[in-house]
């Protein structure tokens, strides 16, 4: 680990304060800063009161959308409560109504992809980056590297930007160069590739199939650049990639093949050797089944960090999680020399985004006045923009478009779905589209 290196890039007086912070933690306060816990509700008294009881420092939270003044609030009062400052993050894929309700709908990367054009990318990267920040977000979990390499796949589909590997590469590059001027760090996921299998790792361990060549060739390549752009932090995944483990660990059982969020091989070998990532690594969640089904929970915490994840997403139960985490320090699964390499790299990466200083300042969090970027239509003139130049004729076999009112006075309509949903909140598609007819 090379602090002054990329991604990290600290100066002297930032390494001082990385390891003088590390060195004032106690063990406890360490093991909180490996947790991201969730916030779900339009206020945090609960929460906050909860930490206290069980007296757990989390060094870091991931927020769903809510009203933009109800993230502002959470974020304000958790960081009160914090000792050191720390990272708020968001789904920001594919705008900030990832982060809250006022929030920009860009596009899908898919749609942003289908432009062809890398402004349109950059410039979603940069309404992401504004519109978080001015809620205080200072981490993205984003963008989706992943291949639509099988359009049954339930998870990449549309959130991903192409089944061509040079096209997702080119334009997540754009993505990341926007996001970075806004000032934050960005999270590629999920490692180590998702779109090959028609599973979902919410449900199960999934996998990526691809052999050592066709991995180097398309993931492995796309993963290098963005390590070579810059990329802070990777979210490592409940996706087993059998072929790698093989070659790196051979002689290896099927039974013993592990997906990136527990596999040692995958994120030191791969990751960190191979591939030269001197970044953060944090879990996806690990209220995932996919996250489960390989062990026994109280194996699984712990084996999680010592395996090289530096973060743990959510938790199923706080004090429960928290305690397996402690336990896998007494048994020896997680080691002390691990965690403080984990907790260094959580510090750092607060460190190069000047977090410690913010919090000096008391500018962790924007003031009121930062939600009025919610009232510029700038964000969504691009975003209707995009969505015109996103237009794409798929197939015409009968020569059927445009559609002539003259030719065809009616017009079978037939929508699949058309609710709204975790990944894709929109809904009423019918409707508009019946108007526009």
């Amino acid at each position: 680990m090379d602090l002054k290196a990329k991604p990290f890039h600290l100066n002297d007086e930032q390494i001082k304060w990385v390891e003088d912070t590390l060195a004032s933690l106690s063990t406890r306060e360490k093991v909180g800063q490996l947790f991201c816990i969730n916030v779900v509700t339009e206020g945090v008294d609960d929460l906050v009161a909860e930490l206290k009881k069980l007296d757990i420092q989390p060094g870091s939270y991931m927020t769903r959308s809510m009203p933009a003044k109800a993230v502002q609030e959470n974020f304000r009062q958790l960081q009160a409560y914090a000792k050191l400052p720390l990272l708020l993050a968001a789904n920001l894929e594919r705008g900030a109504d990832g982060v809250c309700d006022e929030g920009t709908c860009f596009g899908t990367q898919m749609e942003v992809a289908a432009t062809n054009d890398l402004e349109m990318s950059y410039k979603s990267g940069l309404v992401c980056g504004r519109e978080g920040a001015a809620l205080g977000c200072n981490w993205n979990f984003g963008p989706i590297l992943d291949i639509d390499t099988n359009f049954h796949n339930p998870i990449t589909n549309t959130r991903v930007s192409s089944s061509d590997p040079e096209k997702v590469l080119e334009m997540n590059r754009a993505f990341i160069r926007g996001m970075k001027e806004t000032g934050m760090a960005v999270s590629i996921k999920h490692w180590p590739g998702d779109g090959r299998d028609e599973r979902d790792q919410h449900m199960v361990t999934s996998i990526n199939s691809s052999t050592v060549e066709e991995w180097d060739a398309t993931y492995g390549r796309i993963y290098r650049a963005m390590i070579e752009e810059g990329a802070e932090t990777l979210m490592s995944a409940h996706i087993m990639l059998p072929a790698y483990s093989r070659k790196l660990r051979p002689g290896i059982k099927d039974e013993e093949i592990l997906p990136g969020s527990l596999s040692y091989e995958l994120n030191n070998d791969l990751l960190r050797g191979q591939l030269g990532f001197n970044g953060l690594i944090v879990s996806d969640a690990t209220t995932m089944n996919g996250f489960m089904q390989t062990m026994s929970r109280d194996k699984a915490v712990p084996t999680c960090v010592a395996n090289g994840c530096d973060v743990f997403l959510f938790v199923c139960n706080l004090e429960e999680d928290f305690s397996l985490m402690m336990d896998g320090l007494k048994n020896g699964i997680l080691t002390e020399a691990r965690l403080d390499e984990a907790v260094t790299r959580i510090l750092a990466l607060k460190a190069s985004l000047g977090l410690p200083e913010k919090l000096a300042a008391g500018t962790m969090i924007p003031g009121p006045e930062a939600l009025e970027i919610f009232r510029d239509e700038t964000h969504r003139n691009w975003a209707r923009e995009c969505a015109d130049k996103a237009v794409t004729l798929v197939k015409d076999t009968q020569h059927i478009l445009p559609l002539d009112s003259k030719k065809y006075k009616r017009v079978l309509l037939h929508v699949l779905g058309d609710v709204g949903g975790y990944h894709d909140p929109t809904k009423d598609h019918a409707k508009r589209f019946i108007e526009q007819l």
